[in-house]
């Protein structure tokens, strides 16, 4: 999409809502997410839960933690809780997405509101903001902090959960998201969705699924909120 079309849809954002993964930094940079969702089975099997044989080679926690939680509410909720921990301990060598912290304060600084919604666990996301010195620039973050599922993007509950938290009218509010789930999820919300196309093939697959707007620089989007600034958001 062009610049244009980007000031377009910034024009009339109030609520900047962000994705964490991607968007921000790259969680498991240092820490790499196949270990981690091994690690995740070791631990679930050593608790004593049999999880499905098709997830014996699966490289992403979070779809082991959705798997986990098909066994039962007790193998739920452990896996929640040590998924917390494991994304919490590579939180340390995650690595900042070029532009993010340039687009958050940017987007602060304009007036606007700046939310965090995503699938990882708020424990490891207010790790990052500390440690990178930008919290203070944050709103909210609307994570997953309990073991359903169920409302994990592509479902629209936690974009919704923002949306409600900031008292904000849908129109108000764009997401930016770098994968097909945060699109679908803003969707079923009612809000618009910036793609960020971080790797090859993703500009396509987030076009496909009508994201507002695609881009592979963040630097567009702070960019397009420096050429339409707002009045200050009340407190």
């Amino acid at each position: 999409m062009t610049a244009r079309t980007l000031r377009q849809i910034i024009g009339g954002t109030r609520h900047l809502l962000l994705d964490f993964d991607g968007p921000i930094c790259s969680v498991y940079a240092g820490t790499p997410a196949p270990g981690v969702a091994k690690q995740l089975r070791d631990a679930l099997k050593v608790a004593g839960f049999t999880l499905p044989t098709d997830i014996q080679d699966e490289d992403d926690p979070l779809e082991v933690f959705r798997a986990a939680a098909t066994i039962s509410p007790g193998a739920a909720a452990s896996a929640q809780q040590l998924l917390t921990v494991f994304e919490t301990r590579a939180i340390p060598t995650a690595r900042p997405t070029r532009g993010s912290a340039d687009l958050i304060i940017t987007a602060y600084r304009t007036g606007r509101t700046v939310t965090i919604v995503s699938n990882n666990s708020s424990a490891a996301i207010t790790a990052y903001l500390a440690d990178h010195r930008l919290d203070s620039y944050i709103r909210a973050i609307v994570a997953r902090d309990d073991h359903d599922p169920e409302r994990m993007k592509p479902s629209p509950y936690r974009v919704r959960e923002a949306v409600g938290l900031l008292d904000a009218e849908h129109s108000e509010c764009v997401l930016v998201g770098d994968s097909t789930t945060d699109v679908l999820g803003g969707h079923l919300a009612g809000v618009a969705v910036i793609g960020y196309a971080d790797k090859p093939g993703k500009a396509l697959a987030l076009a496909d699924v009508q994201a507002a707007a695609v881009t592979n620089d963040l630097a567009e989007i702070t960019t397009a909120f420096r050429d339409t600034p707002r009045a200050a958001l009340p407190n």
